[in-house]
């Protein structure tokens, strides 16, 4: 008797498989939201390090849609055509297109002017040398939330849980100081955890009892940041206007 071998080696399940299992096991808490999958496709030949976004018709939540507002942006979004996503691509206000640019993920709150509440963030799988983005998972919701943090950490674990990865909430992060340098902080990052990550790149501001930081604002006027408050309101504005990064420059006192 030959058994076949289907019956052996059971079918690999996609990522949009896994994605969709995900999204059964998210706990809306009873109130409206969508999610939805964006897959990344790599053309095979592009020169250009990055993908397409396509919006899969089968991988997605809605629940108590009750004025069609979740329903009619997905159909939206289904019809409109998206650029390919670059690196010097200017992805604007579309998150899962910034998402997909910077590896990380992102939310738009009520600290964002007008508009629905979103989260998106990367999905990767990984490949034994490292990390392939195979999408975008966008959680919308029609009225936006004081903070997307504890969607964000269910998602997370509930790819963690179907083999998937994805990164953190957070923001780049270009600080000037004699020279510049880059890294990200995390939305729910406090001024104690710049302060470190500025000193960790610039030894000698260990000395200054104080750390004087300013930010450039989208009027080009510099404004500090010194405290947690000025740091989330920082972070806010940013994504509010669609920056891939926030620039900073240190002041010294000396």
């Amino acid at each position: 008797m030959v058994v076949p071998a289907a019956s052996i080696f059971p079918p690999v399940p996609t990522t949009e498989s896994i994605v969709g299992e995900a999204f059964d096991k998210f706990n809306f808490h009873k109130e409206p939201g969508l999610l939805q999958f964006w897959a990344c496709i790599t053309p095979s030949d592009s020169e250009d390090i990055g993908c397409y976004l396509t919006l899969t018709e089968q991988t997605y939540m809605l629940t108590q849609d009750h004025e069609g507002l979740l329903q009619d942006y997905r159909r939206r979004c289904l019809v409109n055509h998206y650029p390919f996503v670059g690196l010097e691509t200017r992805a604007g206000n579309w998150l899962p297109g910034r998402a997909a640019q910077t590896r990380i993920a992102d939310h738009r709150t009520i600290h964002h002017v007008g508009g629905k509440g979103q989260l998106v963030l990367p999905v990767f799988h990984d490949q034994g040398d490292g990390n392939k983005l195979v999408g975008i998972i966008e959680y919308v919701t029609p009225v936006p939330k004081e903070s997307y943090v504890e969607d964000f950490e269910q998602i997370h674990n509930l790819l963690k849980d179907e083999g998937l990865n994805s990164t953190y909430m957070g923001k780049t992060i270009k600080v000037a100081c004699n020279h510049i340098i880059k890294f990200t902080l995390p939305l729910s990052a406090k001024f104690t955890d710049l302060r470190r990550e500025v000193i960790k790149r610039f030894p000698e501001l260990k000395k200054q009892q104080e750390l004087f930081v300013e930010y450039d604002d989208p009027e080009g006027n510099r404004l500090p940041v010194s405290s947690d408050e000025d740091l989330q309101v920082c972070m806010a504005e940013s994504s509010s206007r669609g920056a891939k990064f926030i620039r900073m420059c240190v002041i010294s006192n000396t």
